[in-house]
């Protein structure tokens, strides 16, 4: 058989009119590898090649309807074998096997299949597009199969596929059924245990996320620096093949521009496995991925690349269709991607994204110092359109604090790190041994970066960015919010199914950064709504609250959630900001309370899709298609038998550098500043301002002066009562009850009879009779105990005419005062020996 040159391939392709083909005059492509390339660049061959270079070599031809016969043997070889080297297995006999080839050239392959096989190899000839289909067909199923349910089948216990188990469904039931029970028997207590447990819980948290967040602020321990000198001195040829995954769903705007992304990164494009990962129903981006070429007709072109230039770009991309299933979501896109990726690593990029040139070379190197202990590299995110609108701003400030402060503490303390959704570079042989992603997690990258920690391996952090497109509208914000919150209580009830396994596996600093540091990312924004609600209830309705903040244990924890809390995140907002030398985004760093509310309103959303059965919901987070321009129709001589369509991609413009505060910025923060210290300076009477301060001031905010009465006491020489239970509301207390009816005139209340009787003190009554507009209190003393009459009380009425106050020593007595002429507040204070005063009843007449 004598061989069959380079020119005779060309020679035979021009024959039948193959057109496109000029890339294969490369010199570098040789006859052994002309007929990979041509599957390569994706060039349309007929059946009529393959039979022909046949019959030149004296070898069979059979067609596709032939091989179809024998698919279940052909299933024995690897995908990825299969789809590289252009083969199928036929049949294995004692003395000799069997292939099917689109390549029969290859006298290297075939060399090292009689040395595997250690059998004589006989070759059969198939078209390029049968080895395609053949494979594609044998293997769909259970690649579909595996990636959906491997997790399940190998680990159940760490797979979402139930989120609760029975004794976590009965905790929760019980819980339940507690809660509505106590508020249906007393909803005043109720409530107020409720707000309790809430608050109490959210300062055991709090501390820790600021641990974490000033260990990210005072200098990383492990981010891994690589630099410019070392990328240099990295040969191509010591570079491993490096798989990236880029899945798309309803994205065919975005597919020009993560293709011309990827092409422009710093890697040798023979070492590029970049697949591609769009769902059988997309037929929008599936269209759009045939327009561009990724199936093999062109019709539309990237500028500034002629066709032959465009073809050799497209060889390093590879379309993958998921097959159709009721569950779909990323992570199964990315486990069916990842069962035909040929590397030696592996990343995720979003369709979206625009990562550093370098990031695929300074992983290699990351990874190759760190150590096999490490399983994951997680690159830092940002974006690159932090100025389109305020929304986009305040996403960017967050950003920046969660992964250049949250994200790096956490890994200075060596606790598991929660991925990103994007740019988690991985080593492959690792992430299959740890079963990939779970599909039925809507944030499966948080989820196996607990399970990374959980089987002993590290998560570094690398100095290299990757950025993506913030989400412009508020909708859209939400679901994508919705999603991460819904996901990351998932992930923890999936992780504490066995809690004592789980401190076992990651030690008691990690199991207690994971209940308060991961468990704060879900239960803190969906706490921030209620108790900001509770808040502003407080000033309109005090007289509901007050009892609620005199136990001064926890007044003083409600006030450090309130003021403390806050006021830290609020400040690392500003230096996050600062650190980024992004100045004209700080005046927005300074409303970041109200993208916090946003943040609760889509956690409560992802909470009520949970609780709704929705667990697996994925909502499909809409991006911006500004970045791509389509040019005028081109006409060149090689394609004047169809239109080509050349498209223009514009590449996101990312700033890097300082930016400065415009003066209209730098003249609002300076009066925004001053407003806050000038309202601050009148709520604490310092500054009168009587429209202001007659409503407003430090001793109505809800808890503050509750929590600074100990120090007022000792400031007068008093002796400060801390632990006062006798103010905690009783289980069988009534929530006070005024009544004010409108008189039908702005701004006026009718003044009616009222009757109001202690809960706390037995026989103190409060009465007010409009008709002689008179205040009657009685203090008949204790019911049990008759000979007492060593009980104080002190009488506070407020009203716009001023602040009286009365004294009544002993008991039984009545004290009658006038009720002047306009509406007044009451409060009814029990007076201790010891100085302490204990709130006893309190109305408006």
């Amino acid at each position: 058989m004598n061989p069959v040159t380079k020119e005779e391939v060309i020679s035979l392709l021009t024959e039948l009119n193959v057109s496109n083909i000029g890339a294969l005059t490369d010199p570098e492509i040789t006859a052994e590898s002309i007929i990979g390339y041509l599957a390569k660049y994706r060039i349309f061959v007929p059946d009529i090649f393959f039979s022909s270079l046949a019959d030149r070599l004296g070898l069979e031809y059979i067609e596709k309807e032939a091989i179809a016969k024998t698919l279940d043997l052909g299933c024995i070889l690897p995908f990825t074998v299969e789809e590289g080297a252009l083969i199928l297995l036929l049949e294995s006999k004692p003395v000799y096997v069997r292939v099917a080839t689109a390549n029969p050239l290859d006298t290297d392959l075939f060399k090292r299949l009689e040395e595997v096989f250690h059998k004589k190899i006989e070759r059969v000839v198939v078209s390029i597009e049968t080895v395609r289909s053949m494979s594609e067909g044998c293997y769909e199923a259970p690649h579909a199969y595996s990636a959906l349910n491997e997790l399940v089948d190998r680990q159940p216990d760490e797979s979402a596929y139930r989120i609760l188990i029975p004794w976590q469904k009965g905790v929760i039931a019980i819980l339940l059924f507690l809660m509505a029970l106590l508020i249906a028997y007393n909803p005043y207590f109720g409530t107020f245990l409720i707000f309790t447990v809430i608050n109490i819980t959210y300062f055991l948290m709090n501390p820790v996320k600021f641990y974490i967040s000033l260990q990210g602020l005072s200098g990383t321990k492990r981010v891994i620096f690589i630099t410019d000198d070392d990328i240099k001195a990295i040969r191509d040829e010591d570079l491993p093949i490096y798989t990236l995954l880029v899945p798309l769903f309803h994205e065919k705007e975005m597919l020009p521009h993560i293709l011309s992304n990827i092409a422009k990164m710093d890697y040798p494009r023979e070492k590029l496995d970049v697949k591609i990962l769009m769902e059988e129903e997309d037929e929008e981006t599936i269209g759009k991925a045939r327009k561009l070429g990724l199936f093999g007709n062109i019709e539309e072109i990237i500028t500034p690349m002629t066709e032959d230039e465009y073809r050799k770009f497209l060889s390093i991309f590879h379309p993958v269709i998921i097959p159709n299933a009721e569950l779909k979501t990323k992570p199964r896109a990315c486990n069916y991607g990842l069962k035909r990726a040929r590397g030696e690593f592996v990343v995720i990029y979003d369709a979206e994204d625009l990562p550093d040139r370098d990031q695929l070379k300074k992983t290699v190197l990351a990874f190759r110092r760190l150590g096999s202990e490490y399983a994951c590299i997680q690159c830092l995110l940002n974006f690159y359109n932090p100025r389109k609108n305020v929304l986009t701003r305040w996403f960017s400030i967050e950003y920046s604090y969660y992964y250049d402060y949250y994200i790096q503490g956490l890994d200075k303390i060596g606790a598991p790190i929660p991925l990103g959704g994007t740019s988690n570079h991985f080593r492959m042989r690792t992430l299959r041994e740890l079963g990939a992603w779970d599909p039925f997690n809507v944030t499966e990258d948080a989820d196996l970066g607990m399970r990374i920690a959980r089987k002993k391996y590290k998560t570094g952090v690398l100095n290299s960015h990757t950025y993506e497109e913030a989400v412009t509208s508020i909708r859209s914000w939400i679901k994508q919010r919705s999603r991460w919150v819904k996901g990351f209580v998932i992930t923890w009830f999936v992780t504490m199914r066995h809690p004592i396994k789980v401190y076992k596996d990651i030690g008691l600093k990690n199991f207690l950064v994971f209940q308060t540091g991961f468990g704060g990312n879900f239960y803190l924004p969906l706490m921030n709504l209620f108790l900001w609600g509770v808040f502003v209830a407080g000033f309109i309705i005090p007289e509901y609250f007050s009892h609620w903040f005199d136990f001064w244990p926890f007044a003083a924890i409600a006030v450090f959630n309130l003021i403390i809390g806050n006021l830290f995140f609020l400040v690392m907002m500003l230096l996050a900001t600062w650190k980024e030398k992004q100045k004209d985004l700080l005046i927005y760093s300074l409303f970041s309370p109200i993208y916090w509310i946003f943040m609760s309103i889509g956690a409560w959303k992802g909470l009520i899709q949970l609780a709704a059965g929705k667990a697996y919901k994925w909502e499909k987070t809409a991006h911006g298609t500004s970045l791509l321009t389509e040019e005028k129709i081109r006409q060149e001589p090689e394609n004047l038998a169809r239109q080509v369509r050349w498209i223009e991609v514009k590449e996101p413009e990312v700033r890097n550098g300082k930016t400065h505060m415009t003066v209209p910025q730098l003249a609002f923060s300076i009066g925004f500043t001053i407003c806050l210290v000038l309202f601050a300076l009148i709520i604490v009477d310092i500054v009168p301002f009587a429209p202001v301060s007659d409503h407003i001031k430090i001793t109505t905010v809800p808890g503050l002066s509750q929590a600074l009465s100990p120090l007022e006491k000792m400031k007068a020489g008093e002796e400060p009562r801390l632990l006062n239970y006798e103010a905690i509301p009783k289980p069988n207390e009534a929530a006070p009850h005024v009544t004010l009816i409108p008189s039908g005139e702005p701004g006026v209340m009718l003044r009616q009879k009222q009757e109001i009787r202690s809960n706390q003190e037995p026989g103190l009554t409060l009465v007010y009779d409009p008709e002689t507009n008179l205040i009657q209190i009685r203090a008949e003393g204790s019911d049990h105990n008759t000979s007492d009459t060593t009980r104080a009380y002190e009488v506070m009425i407020t009203s716009s005419e001023g602040v009286s106050l009365y004294r009544i020593d002993s008991t039984p007595a009545t004290l009658t005062i006038s009720g002047g002429n306009t509406s007044a507040e009451i409060q009814i204070n029990r007076t201790y020996e010891s100085g302490a005063r204990v709130l006893a009843l309190e109305g408006t007449i």
